[in-house]
């Protein structure tokens, strides 16, 4: 082994550790979130444990494979949800799924041409942040695309927040059945 081979080797780890706190920190949050049985423990445990370690050293972002391995696995879970019975159940609900869509379109290009006159987002990021969509799936896109993530990101969580912390308890409590 040369000089070189080590001072490679080296660079290679120096490289990889931002990727490692941040896996580190997300994986320690979502396990204390699931095991304080937080709703929705694993994401909100992983979201603030790597943003923690992201305040701590700054400026990192994970490895692009693990970004790629990170939607792999979001596809694989989500595709696992879908079955014969759910696209029959969709096929009869077609065109009020249509119209549910096209209102949420709508809501969400006037909340993101709010947020672009308001605080001078890109419509990009106003729409990405403003959309329906899931958490990870909205950040993701975000990524690809060019958006402001940190505002995707930081929109999401608060309105994922709202419906698990304020919006679930309130519907649990008026049912008057536990969840």
């Amino acid at each position: 082994m040369t000089a070189d081979d080590g001072a490679r080797g080296a660079g290679a780890v120096r490289r990889l550790l931002p990727t490692l706190r941040l896996l580190l920190g997300g994986s320690l949050g979502a396990a204390v979130a699931l095991l304080l049985h937080v709703p929705a423990g694993g994401i909100f445990g992983a979201v603030a444990g790597s943003a923690l370690v992201n305040i701590r050293w700054s400026g990192h972002r994970p490895a692009r494979w693990l970004s790629r391995v990170g939607l792999l696995l979001l596809g694989c879970v989500a595709g696992a949800r879908l079955d014969g019975g759910s696209l029959a159940t969709l096929a009869t609900l077609a065109l009020p799924v249509l119209f549910g869509v096209l209102v949420l379109l709508a809501v969400d290009v006037g909340l993101a041409l709010l947020l672009r006159r308001r605080f001078g987002f890109d419509l990009r990021t106003g729409l990405l942040a403003c959309s329906p969509g899931g958490f990870s799936e909205m950040a993701a896109v975000a990524a690809e695309v060019g958006a402001r993530t940190e505002v995707v990101v930081a929109v999401h969580l608060a309105r994922i927040a709202a419906v698990v912390l304020v919006v679930m308890p309130l519907l649990i409590w008026f049912s008057g059945s536990p969840a």
